[in-house]
């Protein structure tokens, strides 16, 4: 999982805006 999943609440969201920001 991206590091973003710490900054939010929620993985799920972080996830898709993880796999948005390498594509």
């Amino acid at each position: 999982l991206p590091c973003t999943t710490m900054g939010n609440p929620k993985p799920s969201v972080s996830w898709v805006k993880g796999e948005t920001v390498v594509k």
